[in-house]
């Protein structure tokens, strides 16, 4: 059984539907965090699935912000499966994932690209912490984790089980917000590199709201 299965949803319900339909293994706990602020989808809960929590915000989290808060909110589990909401699971994939995933470190399975998916275990975050929130609401999150996962030496490895994802971004639509978050994140991570800086970093109200798509 997959211990927690994890995902945030902004706006493309539809996107976030096809990926529940492709649940096809048990799940014990199915976390969502709805960064709308809508209050308008309201799922199913999914025939394989034991507990689904819905985590509705009137201000989106962010990527980061979302898949901290579900890790933070079931924080008993072995490994956490986050992934996006523009994904979907082939067939086979979570038991192949379940039956791979390493509690101790880090994996992803087949997918376009790799941190659109990610097996995260307890291991990480306990060494290594979260992501930097200070990379609102996305842009050089994964870079950032990576690099500091890399250097607390645990494993990053492959598991052979295929998730499907078509990248349509529920970020697209706002160039000028696109272009100043790539930019300013990417000063954040070359600092934190220059400084030779691995922590996790703190949320920044200064930062939520210079970055705010909302």
């Amino acid at each position: 059984m997959i211990p927690v299965l994890g995902f945030a949803t902004l706006k493309r319900f539809d996107l976030a539907q096809r990926l529940l339909d492709s649940i096809d293994y048990p799940v014990e706990h199915l976390v969502i965090v709805d960064n709308s602020g809508t209050n308008t989808w309201q799922p199913a809960q999914p025939e394989k699935v034991k507990n689904l929590w819905m985590i509705r915000v009137p201000f989106g989290l962010g990527l980061v912000g979302a898949w901290n808060l579900i890790v933070k909110s079931t924080p008993h589990a072995p490994y956490w499966l986050l992934v996006n909401d523009d994904a979907w699971f082939g067939e086979g994939a979570l038991d192949i994932i379940d039956q791979d995933a390493n509690p101790d470190g880090l994996c992803f399975p087949h997918i376009n690209t790799d941190w659109s998916c990610i097996v995260l275990g307890q291991k990480v975050v306990e060494e290594v912490g979260l992501y930097d929130e200070r990379l609102y609401p996305l842009y050089f999150d994964d870079n950032d984790y990576e690099r500091r996962i890399r250097k607390a030496g645990l494993p990053v490895r492959r598991i052979d089980a295929i998730v499907h994802h078509d990248n349509s971004s529920s970020l697209k639509g706002n160039e000028l917000k696109n272009n100043q978050t790539y930019g300013r994140n990417q000063a954040l991570f070359e600092s934190k590199v220059l400084n030779d800086d691995y922590s996790e970093g703190n949320w920044s109200l200064k930062i939520r709201r210079a970055n705010s798509w909302d």
